[in-house]
Formats: C-alpha cells, structure tokens, sequence
C-alpha cells in the first residue's frame, strides 16, 4: 500500500513535546534567567560603591565662607549658613555611608522573604510604596 503526502512521517514527528522544550525554548529561557540572577547579585555592591562615592564626593565639596568681612552682619550670616549646610551635608553623607554598609553586609535572602510577607500582609501599602518609588526613579534617570 503506498502511503500519500498526508501520512509521510515527518522528521521529529515522533518525538515528545518535552524533548523540544529541554532543548530548546526551555532550556535557552533557563541560561537566560541564570544570567540575569548572575547579574543581578553584583547589583548590591554597585550600589554601595556608588553610595560611597557619593558620600566621599559631599564631604569634598564643603562650601567655603563667601562675602563680608569678618565681624559683619554679612560675615555673620554666611558662616551659619555654612555651618548648617555642613551639618546637613555631613548627615547626608553619613547616611548614604550607612546605607552602603548595610547594602554589603545584607542577606538578599532573607531581604526578599521579607518583601515577599510585606506585600501579602500589605498589598495596598506596597503598591503606593512601588508607586512612588518608580516615579522618583524615573524622574532621576530622566535627567
């Protein structure tokens, strides 16, 4: 009996679905996502390392005493404004330092079940929080 077109076997015809899948799509989905989760474990410590930097850079750029002279009104005020620019500035920088500490010495671990049991318990509180993250985000890559 001859066979027509229709009832030729084609080649891989008889071969299961899941054997393409391991082959194929799913394993190139799986060398995907080891990559991204390779990259993104190096995250952390590029963050603490550009906070560090950043906190370095504003303790640098201390303002320096302008107008007057010493002993006038004018002189007077550009010094308090200096030292409160000063103190916030080493705040400020003190902060960022304390963040990339924190950043190095953190368990992403535990961080993530943490966000994870955050948003169950909180799921409105975590959208507004994602929200408003995102935005000032984006207004900082923008400019």
């Amino acid at each position: 009996m001859e066979r027509t077109d229709r009832e030729t076997a084609k080649p891989g015809a008889g071969t299961d679905q899941s054997d393409i899948d391991q082959g194929g799509v799913r394993g190139r989905v799986k060398g995907v996502a080891a990559s991204i989760r390779k990259q993104a474990s190096t995250i952390p410590a590029i963050l603490a390392d550009e906070l560090e930097a950043g906190a370095e850079a504003l303790r640098q750029r201390r303002p320096t005493t302008t107008g007057g002279k010493p002993g006038t009104a004018v002189a007077v005020v550009a010094v308090v404004d200096n030292s409160s620019i000063t103190a916030v500035t080493d705040t400020l920088a003190s902060g960022m330092q304390s963040s990339a500490e924190w950043l190095r010495d953190a368990d992403l671990d535990k961080i993530k079940e943490g966000v994870e049991k955050q948003v169950k318990e909180h799921p409105g509180r975590a959208l507004l929080v994602a929200l408003g993250a995102g935005y000032l985000l984006g207004k900082v890559f923008r400019r």
